[in-house]
């Protein structure tokens, strides 16, 4: 999502993070020297910000990250094959013949460049946040301004305290814009994210009981998003859903934080930019809406309503910036749901024609609803179910809820994943077949076992409970139609 190009040099780097860099660890130089670097080495051109060695691109910046499992450290000869650049350290290897630039602390030294890429950068910055639908409105709103100029965006769901900071490394200082998902956990984690990222314009999708595992109530968790509006600049305007049951909350805490304009979004008589009616079709959707009182009719190639609701507070983040609404809502015709989240293909598994909605990325108790209402009018004949995480106290009663659901779509056989879900099976009706699977493998076998010609396949649940992984095993032996972007599972915030 990075159409401009990315341009740090060795120095700059060193700079920022107060490094001290190295140029050639190979010929045994040590730690304390500082300055003897020549002059082509410190004049190299970092083109990109890596912090996997499985994912490191010809001119990243390999940024070794301490971890859990692992330490970053141990893959610069991976990343010195990958193509690296350069490598951000805190002890240099004299065995890897790559430039190294060694720093105190590395996920600090790369916060101090994600806020020297925020300071060059002189375009509109975008921040959004939610309880769901943050990384669909995020990609929603690149499309959406990639038609006015150059866009940088958070790759995948890169929202937390090192993928907000990669992302910002990563802003080109020449973009246009430059749109940033941010995720939490617990309070304070958006105030800290915003620092860095300083948004001029900050969107707020939905709160929902998401994070309950850290929170006592709803309304904290609205406390906590509106966390997006204590660092707004220049343009300094918040996008709020107005059929939120926290809008006015939301509307005070960004006014009190010293927002100058608030625009609202939703199915609301008073949202300024409003969803009027939709009409579903096999290839998505028509919306009838009204922005800011003029009226207009565009298409969504996605399934749901709650991704139309986010469409019209992705325009009015356009219209915030200055640019024509209705001209950003013909674009997103061409715009598809990532993988993970909604997205619909077909194809031939072992001699049988299958459609999969794959919706595996994540899940929650808003999340589930929204996508049940999506599938009203193309019910699955399967659905495969892994449970819902960070739901606290409410774990038992929230997996029993959907029961509810799942008998108006009447599929043939529902497949669970993980012990809460398992459970939600005893309310299910005498018609439909559940199966509790034991684990991902076992969930694949019985799937393939059961699968008949024509199916419909839904999958959905946390990223964390892996229902992804079934995702990828059909697409592994789906032809000729299966999607091809597959995302490995990964720790994120919501």
């Amino acid at each position: 999502m990075t159409p401009a190009q990315l341009f740090w040099t060795i120095d700059e780097i060193a700079a920022a993070t107060d490094g001290q860099p190295h140029s050639d660890a190979a010929a045994n130089i040590t730690a304390n020297i500082t300055a003897n670097i020549t002059a082509n080495i410190s004049a190299t051109s970092i083109t990109g910000i890596s912090i996997d060695s499985r994912d490191t691109k010809p001119g990243d910046l390999f940024v070794a990250l301490p971890g859990t499992a692992s330490d970053g450290h141990k893959f610069l000869p991976a990343a010195l094959a990958a193509g690296a650049s350069a490598a951000l350290v805190t002890q240099i290897d004299n065995a890897v013949a790559l430039p190294q630039i060694c720093v105190r602390d590395c996920l600090q030294a790369l916060r101090q460049l994600a806020m020297a890429g925020r300071q060059r950068f002189q375009g509109i910055e975008f921040g959004i946040t939610g309880s769901v639908g943050k990384t669909g409105s995020k990609d929603m709103l690149w499309h959406a301004l990639s038609q006015f100029g150059s866009c940088h965006a958070s790759q995948r769901s890169f929202n937390n305290h090192i993928g907000v900071p990669v992302t910002l490394a990563s802003l080109p200082a020449d973009a246009d814009f430059a749109v940033q998902e941010m995720g939490m956990n617990a309070a304070g984690e958006i105030a800290s994210l915003t620092r860095l990222t300083r948004p001029q314009i900050g969107f707020i999708t939905r709160i929902a009981d998401t994070h309950r595992e850290f929170f006592t109530s709803t309304a904290d968790i609205a406390a906590a998003k509106a966390e997006i509006f204590q660092r707004l600049e220049g343009l300094s305007t918040a996008i709020l859903n107005h059929d939120d049951a926290f809008f006015e909350n939301l509307r005070t805490a960004a006014i009190q934080a010293g927002a100058k304009k608030v625009i609202s979004f939703g199915r609301h008589p008073e949202a300024d930019y409003r969803l009027l009616s939709i009409d579903h079709h096999d290839a998505g959707m028509m919306i009838h809406a009204s922005l800011a009182g003029s009226p207009c009719i565009f298409a969504l190639r996605m399934y749901g309503s709650h991704l139309a609701e986010n469409a019209m507070g992705v325009l009015a983040c356009v219209a915030a910036a200055g640019l024509p609404a209705d001209k950003a809502a013909a674009a997103l015709v061409d715009c598809l749901p990532p993988t993970g989240r909604g997205r619909r293909s077909s194809g031939i598994y072992h001699s049988r024609n299958i459609s999969i909605i794959d919706d595996s990325y994540n899940a929650s108790p808003a999340s589930m609803s929204a996508a049940f209402a999506s599938l009203a009018n193309t019910p699955p004949q399967i659905m495969v179910l892994s449970e819902m995480r960070e739901l606290g106290e409410a774990t038992a009663a929230a997996h029993a809820a959907l029961a509810p659901h799942i008998n108006k779509l009447a599929p043939r056989l529902v497949i669970t994943i993980g012990a809460a879900m398992h459970d939600m099976l005893d309310g299910l009706d005498e018609s439909i077949s559940g199966f509790a699977a034991a684990d991902i493998s076992a969930a694949i076998a019985h799937l393939t076992q059961s699968i008949c010609d024509g199916d419909r396949i839904f999958i959905k649940g946390s990223n964390g409970s892996g229902a992804w992984r079934v995702r990828d095993a059909l697409c592994a032996a789906i032809t000729p139609d299966a999607p091809q972007n597959t995302v490995k599972g990964a720790s994120h915030a919501a």
